[in-house]
């Protein structure tokens, strides 16, 4: 069982300790397998199963099992399938500031700085296919496997793997230049993205209509729709029911929400209508999702 997520403004995993691992599964051939979202975290997604195409700022990467891309804080990142068949993908999640020392020593200056104003970044694609990313990868993959296990101290376990990670990138000089500044029509598009995602995050439980999310964006609704398929590969609505069936099925989790509750709650008017949805991106009717988590399966 999987569950979709839309959690990028808010931080993830927890204030004492914000690192968290998502497994998406996607069973069915929907086009879409992670529609475009950004956080405040770094995110390090590994493909398990599949093959996908996940797009990084303006830049395209195409990813088959046993390889891996790297999402830097801040950046609009989004996936689609490339073939049929199932597609899974663990995404990790973490503050990257979380590594930082207390005290001002060498580590931090040399290399832990540069991560954090922009200078240095990781490398956006890891493959197998080169020699030199074998060791990163095993790295992506004692991570996972730790926090699978979760044994005594395993919180140690994951920061000493990104230290080390980090260490081997700098040591095998795998470590990237900033890239190139966006062009000026570039940095807007990428405002104009931020501020809508954030603006329909931000209203989910409000009716939003087609020519007040253009108007966000001082777009006609025409070119509004033009603007947000070429940046999503999804229809404005599309997206909106995604974003708002995800937000419910946090809802149902909780165990304290009923289905009409979590309907009503992110902006649904008819129950029909939210099972329609929800049953698209989930698989199963609302009802069989809060009776799933209840279980405790």
């Amino acid at each position: 069982m999987y569950e979709h997520r839309y959690r990028e403004i808010s931080a993830h995993g927890l204030p004492d300790f914000p690192f968290d691992v998502y497994t998406n599964e996607h069973h069915q051939n929907k086009h879409a397998i992670l529609p475009i979202h950004w956080h405040n975290e770094m995110e390090m997604i590994y493909l398990v199963k599949g093959s996908a195409l996940f797009k990084i700022e303006n830049r395209d990467y195409s990813l088959r099992a046993g390889e891996a891309v790297i999402v830097h804080p801040g950046e609009l990142h989004s996936g689609i399938r490339t073939e049929s068949g199932e597609v899974v993908y663990h995404s990790i999640v973490f503050r990257f500031s979380w590594l930082s020392s207390f005290q001002k020593d060498r580590i931090q200056e040399q290399f832990i700085f540069p991560i954090l104003d922009g200078t240095i970044r990781f490398p956006a694609f890891l493959s197998p296919d080169k020699r030199e990313h074998d060791k990163p990868l095993e790295f992506i993959r004692n991570i996972l496997m730790e926090n699978e296990r979760k044994a005594y101290a395993y919180e140690m376990n994951l920061k000493a793997y990104l230290i080390g990670l980090i260490a081997h990138l700098y040591q095998n000089d795998l470590m990237e230049s900033r890239i190139e500044i966006k062009s000026r029509q570039g940095r807007e598009l990428h405002h104009k993205m931020k501020s809508l995602l954030s603006f329909m995050d931000k209203n989910l439980n409000n009716k939003l209509e087609l020519n007040q999310l253009a108007s966000t964006i001082n777009l006609s609704s025409s070119h509004f729709c033009r603007f947000f398929k070429d940046q999503t590969g999804m229809r404005p609505m599309e997206y909106l029911n995604y974003i708002r069936v995800n937000k419910a099925a946090t809802l149902l989790r909780t165990g304290t929400y009923s289905v009409i509750d979590a309907a009503f709650e992110t902006g649904y008017q008819h129950i029909s209508y939210f099972s329609k949805w929800f049953k698209i991106y989930m698989s199963m009717t609302p009802s069989e999702y809060k009776a799933y988590y209840a279980s405790g399966i």
